[in-house]
């Protein structure tokens, strides 16, 4: 290696991808994203840290669990809020090894705070953000002549009234349009993707014209919900095409009750939404939003092409985490379920200079990794207090990598409070659920998660195992948020 490397890392948002594409019933694949991974390495089995986006999001950024960073739920929920501006992120590591450091696009790691306040520069909104309405993008239609952004509603969840209406999408709240599917008017250059692409583009560029090494977050709205893709990637997919989603028809009985909430309670889909065939229609915008990402994502990777760099940049591409759309009877966004929909991530890492192409691993990872990734590749100690892993190790030397057979994710709650400590094997999933039912799955023999073997005589060592796991890591890690639900597990 000639220097130390670049460092991009591209992240987009509540990604519908683990079951979706299903081999020899429905095709559904990202061309940039596969392109991508055959040019690296792709983990097969990479789980989120935690399946709501301000605990994920800020665990990437600290390398730390979201029991230790502090950080347990969304920023606009009361509680803390902020990441304290005494943590050290991954840019004060890089930063003292020489680096320039920069973030572009969502960044939901604080209600007040943005990445320019850790000593990052950039461009950011707080707590959620509301693009369209940001100042920068204004600027960014008002010189392209898009005017205001604007959707025709084919569904919306919440407010009926909009079906197949064009509506302006300007609202002080983010939630406002939220629980929808249709399509942004105007050319794709007019949708948010497309404009966090052009800033990060730019960035980049800026970046590469200086000799010091750099590292760059790229981070997208997409493709969460309002699923309102351009055309053409809108019309990508025809809904009459798509199958029904294996557990679609699931009427949960004998699931632990955060699956009523998820889906009953809380967004209520199932009554909102009965028919397939209206599913069909979301899930087409759905997917199309998932091509219009992955093509932005493509414009960033094209620009690093065209600066010259590419091949000592290391590149890390995944998810924050997934998305249930459609799932166990009818379930929209994600809740206080760690179900393999939310949990679930694409991951991809690419070197030229350091790592073969071609490669996939099935070794259960989580998100998290990425934290000590970057740090090892810029030549840095990873710290002993982080619970972050290098992949760096499985991605050169697969076979002598001293890597643990299992790992442990945590979930806090969504909407719902409710602790949960997970852990995942090469086959089997346990959930551990701080007064709610614990869950046992057989990956291997049951994808879908529809036979919960939590009462299981046959798997009773299995059982054992994992929840000896997950005891271990609470010890290890001192993980005070846990302490009740590990004394629950000792009973």
């Amino acid at each position: 290696m000639s220097k130390q490397p670049n460092i991009l890392f591209i992240l987009t948002d509540h990604q519908a991808y683990y079951g979706h594409h299903r081999p020899g019933e429905f095709d559904y694949r990202l061309p940039r994203f596969d392109s991508f991974c055959q040019e690296g390495v792709k983990f097969d089995r990479a789980y989120c840290v935690a399946p709501i986006c301000t605990p994920a999001r800020t665990s990437m950024m600290t390398g730390l669990y979201p029991s230790h960073h502090g950080l347990l739920f969304n920023t606009e929920r009361p509680g803390k809020r902020d990441i304290d501006l005494s943590q050290e992120l991954y840019s004060h590591h890089l930063s003292n090894a020489g680096y320039r450091n920069a973030y572009v696009g969502k960044w939901h790691c604080g209600h007040e705070r943005l990445p320019t306040d850790y000593g990052i520069e950039g461009w950011s909104l707080p707590d959620y953000g509301k693009i369209y309405m940001s100042e920068a993008y204004k600027t960014y239609a008002e010189e392209r002549g898009f005017g205001e952004a604007r959707a025709h509603i084919d569904y919306h969840l919440n407010r009926p009234e909009w079906n197949d209406k064009t509506i302006t999408l300007h609202d002080p709240s983010p939630w406002a349009f939220m629980n929808g599917s249709g399509v942004l008017q105007g050319p794709p250059e007019a949708h948010e993707e497309q404009f966090v692409a052009h800033l990060a583009s730019e960035k980049l560029r800026e970046l590469s014209d200086d000799q010091q090494p750099w590292s760059l977050v790229a981070s997208f709205w997409g493709p969460h919900q309002p699923y309102y893709p351009s055309e053409p990637y809108a019309s990508m997919v025809d809904p009459s095409t798509i199958p029904e989603y294996p557990t679609f028809n699931d009427d949960l009985e004998g699931r632990p009750l955060r699956y009523a909430f998820h889906r009953d309670i809380n967004h209520r889909s199932s009554h909102e939404w009965p028919e397939w065939s209206t599913w069909q229609t979301i899930l087409g915008r759905a997917y199309g939003q998932g091509y219009q990402t992955d093509a932005a994502v493509g414009t960033i990777l094209d620009t690093l092409r065209e600066s010259g760099q590419e091949d000592n940049t290391l590149v890390i591409w995944c998810a924050d985490h997934g998305d249930a759309l459609a799932s166990h009877g009818g379930m929209w966004d994600k809740a206080t379920t760690y179900i393999e929909e939310v949990a679930r991530v694409p991951l991809a890492v690419r070197w030229p200079e350091a790592i073969n192409p071609d490669q996939s691993n099935s070794q259960p990872i989580s998100n998290l990794d990425v934290t000590a990734t970057m740090l090892d590749a810029a030549g840095i100690t990873v710290p002993e207090e982080m619970h972050s892993r290098s992949l760096l190790t499985l991605c050169q030397e697969p076979a002598s990598a001293a890597w643990p057979d299992h790992v442990i994710c945590q979930h806090h709650g969504h909407v719902v409070e409710l602790t949960q400590r997970i852990c995942i094997t090469d086959r089997f999933k346990y959930v551990a659920a701080l007064f709610d039912g614990d869950e046992l799955y057989d990956l291997e023999d049951d994808p879908f998660e529809t036979n919960n073997l939590i009462n299981s005589a046959a798997h009773k060592d299995t059982l054992r195992q994992l929840q000896g796991y997950i005891i271990d890591r609470i010890e290890e890690t001192n993980d005070r948020k846990a302490v009740h639900l590990a004394h629950a597990i000792k009973l």
